[in-house]
């Protein structure tokens, strides 16, 4: 499952950072609570649409799984760190955060089921 973990959480950065939104479709159950460093959430379908609509784009996204917590046989807890350069609102950021991103194995599929990010106190 570690591995498991590790590699869809890799196929996720690099589908936000390629802004391929078929593929991190793909990634997220239909549960999904997305939040960001600024304390906003989306569902899977408000987010793909800020994607899809140009409201938030990622232009660099850089990442570190630091630990998997396996969390019975049908979820786990990716935890690490991710900065990014977005535009978001038509606004130009570099952001970081500790992350949290919790997968459920959903019909024998793991998918993205939260994400939390703690934004890093800027330097």
């Amino acid at each position: 499952m570690q591995d498991e973990i590790r590699a869809l959480e890799a196929r996720r950065y690099t589908a936000m950072k390629t802004g391929n939104v078929s593929a991190l479709a793909g990634l997220l159950s239909e549960r999904l609570v997305y939040s960001h460093s600024d304390a906003t959430q989306d569902s899977k379908a408000s987010y793909l649409e800020t994607l899809s609509n140009g409201t938030l784009r990622y232009l660099d996204v850089w990442f570190e799984t630091k630990s998997v917590l396996e969390a019975g046989d049908h979820g786990a807890v990716a935890l690490g760190t991710m900065g990014a350069k977005i535009i978001r609102h038509g606004e130009e950021k570099t952001i970081g955060a500790m992350t949290c991103a919790v997968w459920a194995c959903e019909g024998g599929v793991w998918r993205l089921l939260a994400y939390q990010p703690t934004a890093l106190p800027k330097k």
